[in-house]
């Protein structure tokens, strides 16, 4: 016995059938209709067991229908004949194409017609015309239909358009998707249904008039009321909560009872209406929603709530009178004791603040408290904080950080709970903002942090409402006012510079012909550049130049070098260079040593970041280019560093870039130059800054110290080649989602809009690059022109693609299709770049990461940014771009001499979209970050003397930008007023407070002096961890961690975890599902560490570093991250072995330096040191130490011929053996202590140590070989003398060996007696080098006064 509905699902074949009776209840007509005859052929099929047939088994089947005298007739036929099966797609023709618009399949009517081919509609129209309305006559003429279908086409867009589903460009024949059209998509509803809530959706409805309108949809337009069912829907209207207007005659009163009885959980009795109610119910969540999403998208902040209500009571089937924990269906909480709490009407803020006592007395009940108290807490709950800061008078940005309250619980919560973040204007009518926001489980003790740009209204609103919502708990709602009454707005402080309509200047405005050969293409400047010239190349003012990416300002910058070339006169001068990233210097670099280096036969060097290299660099050096940290960490020791004090120019570019991470360096090297130029007698330092347009240039003019006169700051729109910016939202929550319908429009776009012109794509990640790269491909495949992206013949590409490594890249490439990654051979960019070139243009589009918008030194005719948002690992979301970098992808589009204008085309999220607008098209505010990164730089003045006291630090503080800003706009920096008194106090505050923590940390101290008067003062001196922090250019908080972190018994592994704890590793990037990459490669490196936290960034630099150690190959996007992160782990390790010798203890410095040359070499300590040199492996190494060869100084003294029979290399890998060992370290150490008969306790003892390098005299002194390092490094060494015995060091120090070293090294002598020390003579790159050698030293009794006075005398 079965159902009918069950026809498709009861696989059970049978001797006989019996189908009593063909008539079902359809809930969605609202009448009985006949089987389907394919319900009726799947039924009669199961007649019959052909795998009984033999052996006595079925041989026929039999099939009885009982059905009325009407239909007997039809079912005949339908058994004996073949009925054509018709298609009933037209019916749902418009929601179908309104699918299509939304997906983007279908963007035109040319498409839409392509697209109906594909039915099975179209082929029925062919086969039987006249059943779908076509005369002969149509099909004669048109045997391809191809005007029916773009007639109904028209139509089903029509209908469309004036539902407001889409809009419909009947010229042009475009179709463009609306947010009502989305949502009708998304939730599966009709067009009929859309129109309808379009048309009554009001912001003042009540919960009446929402379940009045849900009983409207289209979905339930077939529902009637029977005869047989008026009296219970009488008494249904009588029971239910929410009054119904219509009577119980009236279909919208059933719709809308049967609703509100599934939601009180009625029980019904006519079979007929519970088949309806589960009709209704199976679309009351979906319809509910639909609804919700469209009074979100419209901004009524009260009606949203009460659907959301009304959504989430239909999903839990409970009404708001009910008590919470009814969500829980647990048996643990009885009937009784939810329905006594329900009577005592609690509101329900009160139930967080009971205790069990408390639940008892209410519930009367001694074995529920417990869990009562464990369920309440289990309701998701919200703790808000929020802070205010402006950024225009017209805008402000909210930090809204979130924290949960409450127990997670896998069985209730799952793995994430979803919640709607939502801002209301002070009235709660008006919604400005929305976003969904996603609490994992793995996340939830973590604080969780939210940033929104809100519109400022002018007059100046009281507060905003901060409403965080659960998406599926009732009750679950937080919500916290933030007040705007003590909020100080800045003033409208923005004035542009008006691009003059000048005649361009000829390129021979440069006056020397030597300058003008340097621009072979160029004729003429641009306006902006024509504008400043004079003050650039003509004045030795300070100059500040704003104007938009891609306005020249490079040239400008050269100008500038040009013009101190200039009046120079043929003397030796210098300047410098500093951009925010090294990516910036590395590009202008390879510019500029062709440019003034090749061309000029000026010497052009960049800046390392290793103080010794860099020394000679800027020695030897006119152009010098550095990163702001790299000229930081060189110009704090101006007052002993001559050469920077008498630098002439220093041009600071992307000053815009102050709002960034890398900003308050920028910001403390500019000052500081400042100082250094008003210090300094005599000093010419000329300041030349480059910016995007800026809101607030004229304090940026200020503080470089800039006349009026040369201070230019152009809008946005004054750019050599205009860019048309067009923004696109898309609504999808979910991030994955909503970048992958982006694919198609991204694609599109460059088909219609770019022609043959060059694109770069710009995406969130490299996994995102590599998908798009094949999206295009398959949809490049899918047109009559696959390469129509490819601009030369398959031939003339074919021998740069045989040279291509990467098998994606390859074939991408084949369709005019490029990309670039982090972890690209270099060989493979560099063919990219050229057939990108606008000079070859064989390919026409480039996609690659936002990382790369600094390192691409190309341009095109369109920039497509692929989403605006990146995974941020640190706070688990998926964070906006900085400002700066989507300001640099933007600047791609359009090129000088190419183009005369370009496009930028954005995609994003739907509610950045506002925000996006106001910053793209309007200047870009900037503000100081230097206030919560001036503790290290303080710390760097108090070493180096520059601060002696706190007054010198507010006076320090007046140099920088923040000090023009603080008056300007004092809420942002949490200042709460203008007055001096407001700003003295506030220096004086951040400054007591910085000098309080670095007291705190150890780096410095306070002391009293006494001045000439008499009066007391107190003085701040470097302390021994502050001048390594300073040293070394390490955050002081990284020396705290070490000095308290160092034990005397520390061995190697733990100083692993030590140095990967440094505060500098907080920002290793963390990707989005990394963590579980990280997992796996923790067990591969036999790490057993419990509670790692793979979402960390320090956990991450720790596995990099053991993996590097193990030598095992990881994802390229993970060697990308280890060659940034072991460059900084040398000056750690410096600083630790400092550190360390603080405490005098020998083990674990030794433990240091061993870790050291492993970080360099890539190895553990354990491994034969014959891994250093090229070509060997592990196999290799373990056959030389059973053939009695251990270290690299055995195989040196091998015969050639048992050499090369015992490595088996070829010629070509025995050389570079050779040349590694040739650079090993060869150094004979002898030492001398001085007076060591007359060694007495307490006194200095004087050890003199030469060192002397085997080396030809031709020969170089020859750099460190590394082939896991990947920076250039020349050797360090430790002289240690320490006592074994005692595990203490008497003295530390570094120094480098050239040929030959004379070092004195001096400690104090020990105790009276004799002492065994050891020497140790340790190398910080190579394993197997170093050297130790044990010797005595006699102390005797300490001298009395008068002997050392005698000696004194005799000195």
């Amino acid at each position: 016995m079965s159902t009918a509905t069950l026809a498709w699902g009861v696989n059970l074949p049978a001797k006989t059938v019996i189908i009593k009776g063909t008539q079902v209840y359809n809930p969605e007509k609202g009448r009985w209709t006949e089987l389907s005859s394919l319900d009726v052929m799947q039924m009669i099929g199961r007649a019959g067991r052909p795998q009984y047939a033999k052996g006595g088994g079925d041989e026929v089947g039999e099939g009885i229908i009982i059905t009325g005298q009407s239909e007997l007739q039809f079912y005949l036929s339908l058994l004996n004949q073949q009925l054509p099966i018709e298609s009933h797609f037209i019916n749902k023709l418009v929601d179908q194409l309104n699918a299509e618009i939304v997906m983007g399949t279908v963007q035109n009517t040319r498409e839409a017609s392509t697209w109906l081919a594909y039915t099975y509609l179209y082929v029925r129209m062919l086969r039987k015309p006249g059943v779908y309305g076509v005369s002969r006559e149509e099909m004669e003429d048109d045997p391809k239909l191809e005007q029916r279908r773009a007639d109904l086409i028209h139509t089903a867009a029509t209908q469309l358009d004036k539902a407001n589903l889409i809009k419909y460009d009947r010229k042009a024949g475009i179709f463009e998707a609306t947010d009502l059209g989305r949502v009708c998509s998304h939730y599966y509803l009709t067009a009929g249904t859309m129109t309808k809530f379009n048309e009554h959706l009001k912001p003042t409805m009540h919960e009446l008039d929402i379940f009045r309108l849900f009983s409207m949809a289209d979905e339930f337009k077939y529902m009637s009321v029977r005869e047989e069912e008026k009296m219970e829907l009488g008494k249904l209207l009588d029971q239910v909560p929410i009054p119904v207007k219509e009577t119980k005659e009236n279909p919208l009163a059933k719709v809308n009872v049967l609703l509100q009885a599934y939601i009180s959980q009625l029980k019904l009795e006519g079979f007929a209406l519970m088949s309806d109610m589960v009709y209704i119910t199976q679309s009351a969540g979906r319809v509910m929603r639909a609804m919700f999403e469209i009074v979100l998208k419209r901004g009524w902040a009260e009606l949203a709530d009460k659907v959301l209500g009304v959504a989430k009571m239909v999903e839990k089937r409970m009404w708001l009178s009910h008590s919470p924990l009814r969500q829980f269906k647990s048996k643990m909480l009885e009937e009784a004791v939810l329905d006594r709490l329900e009577r005592k009407n609690l509101p329900w803020e009160r139930y967080y603040n009971l205790t069990t006592q408390d639940i008892a007395t209410i519930v009367d009940n001694p074995r529920s408290p417990k869990h009562i108290y464990k369920f309440i807490h289990m309701i998701p709950k919200l703790d808000l904080q929020a802070s205010a800061q402006p950024v225009t008078r017209s805008m402000v940005r909210i930090e809204l950080v979130i924290t949960a309250d409450f127990q997670w619980d896998k069985k209730y919560h799952g793995t994430a709970e979803a919640f709607h973040v939502i801002i209301e204007d002070p009235d709660g009518e008006r919604i400005l903002h929305h976003e969904p926001f996603i609490l994992k489980d793995r996340y939830v003790s973590e604080e969780h942090y939210l940033y929104f740009h809100l519109p400022m209204f002018e007059p100046k609103p009281p507060q905003y409402f901060i409403k965080v919502v659960s998406d599926r708990w009732m009750w679950s709602e937080s919500v916290l006012p933030i007040s705007f009454r003590a909020l100080i707005l800045p003033e409208k402080s923005y004035s542009h510079t008006e691009l003059l309509d000048l005649k361009p200047l000829s390129i021979t405005a440069l006056g020397d012909p030597t300058y003008q050969a340097l621009y072979p293409n160029i004729k003429t400047l641009n306006p902006i550049q024509t504008q400043v010239f004079n003050a650039v190349y003509r004045s030795n003012d300070n100059v500040l130049v704003c104007a938009p990416v891609g306005s020249g300002k490079t040239m400008i910058a050269e100008m500038a070098f040009l013009a101190m070339f200039t009046e120079a006169q043929g003397q030796r001068v210098r300047g410098v260079y500093v951009a925010p990233t090294q990516d910036q210097v590395a590009v202008t670099y390879e510019h500029w040593k062709e440019k003034f280096g090749e061309k000029l036969g000026k010497a052009v060097v960049m800046l390392t970041g290793d103080t010794a290299v860099d020394l000679n660099l800027l020695e030897r050096g006119e152009v010098i280019l550095s990163t702001a940290k790299c000229w930081d960490k060189l110009s704090r020791r101006w007052h002993k560093r001559r050469n920077i004090s008498t630098i002439r120019l220093l041009v600071t570019d992307d000053l815009h870039m102050l709002s960034t991470i890398e900003g308050p360096t920028m910001e403390i090297v500019v000052s500081r130059m400042r100082h250094i130029a008003a210090s300094v007698k005599d000093s010419k330092i000329r300041i030349v800054g480059l910016a995007h347009s800026l809101l607030h240039a004229r304090d940026v003019g200020l503080w470089l110290g800039c006349p009026t006169q040369a201070q230019f700051n152009f809008h946005p729109s004054s750019r050599p080649v205009p860019i048309e910016i067009q923004l696109r939202g898309f609504d999808q929550p979910g991030f994955s989602t909503r970048t992958v319908s982006m694919y198609k429009p991204a694609y599109l776009a460059v088909k219609h809009q770019a022609e043959d012109k060059p694109v770069i794509i710009f995406t969130p990640s490299k996994r995102i690059t590599y998908d798009i790269v094949v999206e295009l491909l398959t949809l490049c495949q899918g047109e009559i022109k696959p390469k129509q992206f490819l601009h030369c013949s398959t031939d003339e590409i074919q021998p740069h693609i045989e040279l291509v490594k990467d098998k994606l890249l390859r074939k991408a490439l084949s369709y005019g299709i490029g990309f670039y990654d982090d972890g690209m051979v270099r060989s493979d960019k560099a063919i990219v770049s050229a057939l990108f070139d606008a000079a070859i243009g064989a390919i026409q589009v480039v996609v690659a990461p936002y990382t790369m918008a600094y390192k691409l030194d190309i341009s095109a005719f369109m920039v497509v940014m692929v989403g605006t948002q990146y995974y941020d690992g640190k706070e688990y979301r998926h964070a906006d771009y900085n400002m700066a970098d989507t300001l640099q992808m933007i600047g791609k589009a359009g090129r000088q001499q190419h183009d005369d204008h370009g496009i930028a085309y954005v995609m994003c999220h739907t509610p950045k979209k506002e925000y996006l607008k106001k910053v793209l098209y309007d200047p870009y505010p900037v503000e100081s970050h230097l206030d919560g990164f001036i503790i290290d730089h303080l710390n760097a003045e108090i070493v180096y003397k520059t601060i002696e006291a706190k007054q010198d630090a507010v006076d320090y503080m007046t140099w920088t930008f923040l000090y023009r800003r603080l008056r300007q706009n004092p809420n942002y920096y949490k200042m709460y007023g203008v007055s001096h008194e407001h700003m003295s106090e506030y220096l004086s505050e951040l400054a007591e407070n910085s000098i309080k923590s670095l007291q705190d940390a150890g780096c410095i101290t306070i002391e009293e002096q006494q001045t000439e008067q008499g009066e007391k003062r107190e003085v701040l001196e470097g302390a021994n961890l502050g001048m390594i922090a300073a040293y070394y250019y390490i955050q002081y908080t990284s020396i705290e961690i070490f000095a308290s972190s160092i034990k005397e018994s520390t061995k190697i592994r733990e100083l692993i975890e030590i140095l990967s704890s440094a505060t500098e590793f907080e920002e290793v990037l963390i990707r989005h599902h990394e963590d579980a990459r990280l997992e796996k490669m923790s067990m591969h490196c036999g790490i057993k560490q419990a509670n790692l936290q793979f979402n960390s960034p320090h956990t991450k630099a720790s596995l990099l570093l053991h993996a590097h150690f193990s030598r095992r190959s990881f994802a390229p996007e993970l060697m990308e991250d280890l060659k940034m992160l072991l460059p900084q782990t040398i000056p750690l390790i410096y600083a630790l072995v400092d550190v360390i010798g603080s405490n005098r203890w020998l083990t674990p410095i030794l433990s240091c330096m061993e870790l050291s040359q492993m970080i360099v070499q890539g190895m553990w300590d354990r491994d034969s040191p014959l891994l250093q040199l090229p070509y060997f492996t592990p196999q290799l190494a373990k056959k030389c130490q059973a053939n009695g060869i251990e270290s690299v100084f055995d195989l040196l003294e091998m015969d050639d011929d048992a050499r090369v029979k015992l490595l088996g290399m070829g010629q070509k890998q025995l050389s570079a053996v050779a040349m590694a060992c040739n650079s090993y370290p060869n150094i004979e150490m002898s030492h001398e202590v001085e007076d060591a008969d007359d060694l007495h306790q307490g006194e200095q003892v004087v050890v003199h140590v030469t060192l002397v390098r085997e080396l030809n005299d031709e020969d170089p002194v020859p750099k460190v070989v590394h082939p896991l390092y990947p920076q250039e490094k020349k050797e360090a060494w430790w002289v240690v003398v320490g006592d074994k015995a005692a595990n203490y060091v008497h003295v530390v120090r570094r120094v480098t060996v050239e040929r030959k070293n004379k070092v004195s090294v001096e400690f104090v002598a020990p105790r009276q007696g004799k002492h065994s020390l050891t020497m140790y003579f340790m190398c910080d790159s190579y394993v197997g080098a170093d050297q130790e050698v044990a010797f005595e030293i006699n102390v005797k009794e300490p001298l009395s006064s008068d002997e050392e006075s005698d000696m004194s005398t005799d000195e």
